[in-house]
């Protein structure tokens, strides 16, 4: 775990803010990674994208010059999941999901897979992000399909699970960062999805706060979509997010 505190020390504006490409076909993607003009350094690509291109999107948009977090949502009982992260090392992506309710066996496993395939290629090993709880879920919603605690307590109970079971990194909403950070420490990364500028569409969303208030509280990354991509000006729309970053990184240090 040492080393993912000194990859974080070292994470830049652009590092930090992760766009969703959640687009149907090659040419909107493509066009996305033009106008987002290398305003960051990753993009997330998920099942939409992946399910109607294909797999081979991937080499299409590492082609611009950017990092992947390929948002696989991953969940499944150990074995298959062992063989799915194997094969999803030898994709050249920089960043996996894996859904944390899958319970410690299955993270361990993909953790195990993903480690031993990176060795074998003498490539480096993309990191494992746990999703907590889904950002278009509230309290109410959890109790319909049998959750006991709250939000907050599950998100916590995931987290832990997950650093536990060896992950990279967790996934939960900006309102529960601080929380997080308080009860398991600072050795691995946390990616916010649920993040809105002042005055966005909050959309499906359901557990949502400002880029100031996830990076302050203790959020490594930032995942925004629809809010930057949907914007006529997607590269002005990028800049103000990674201005609100480095405002905040400013004031902290």
């Amino acid at each position: 775990m040492k080393e993912i505190k000194l990859k974080r020390s070292h994470l830049s504006p652009k590092d930090r803010l992760i766009i969703s490409i959640d687009v149907s076909t090659r040419k909107e993607a493509i066009n996305l990674c033009k106008k987002i003009s290398g305003g960051v350094t990753t993009l997330k690509i998920g099942l939409e994208l992946l399910y109607s291109t294909g797999l081979n999107i991937i080499d299409t948009i590492k082609s611009f010059g950017y990092r992947i977090m390929l948002d696989a949502k991953l969940l499944d009982i150990p074995n298959t999941i062992n063989g799915a992260a194997r094969a999803i090392a030898g994709l050249g992506v920089n960043a996996v999901t894996i859904h944390s309710t899958g319970g410690k066996q299955m993270l361990i496993s993909a953790a195990k897979a993903i480690e031993e395939k990176a060795r074998l290629d003498a490539r480096i090993k993309p990191l494992l992000f746990a999703v907590t709880v889904l950002t278009s879920l509230d309290n109410e919603d959890l109790e319909s399909i049998g959750f006991k605690e709250d939000f907050s307590r599950t998100v916590l109970n995931l987290s832990k699970v997950a650093v536990e079971s060896g992950m990279d990194g967790i996934i939960c909403s900006p309102n529960e960062v601080e929380a997080v950070r308080k009860l398991l420490g600072n050795d691995f990364y946390i990616a916010t999805p649920g993040v809105r500028l002042p005055g966005d569409s909050i959309n499906d969303q359901k557990r949502i706060n400002t880029p100031a208030e996830a990076i302050s509280k203790g959020a490594d990354f930032i995942i925004v979509g629809r809010s930057i991509t949907t914007r006529k000006d997607v590269e002005g729309a990028v800049y103000h997010y990674i201005e609100e970053i480095e405002r905040v990184i400013n004031i902290n240090d």
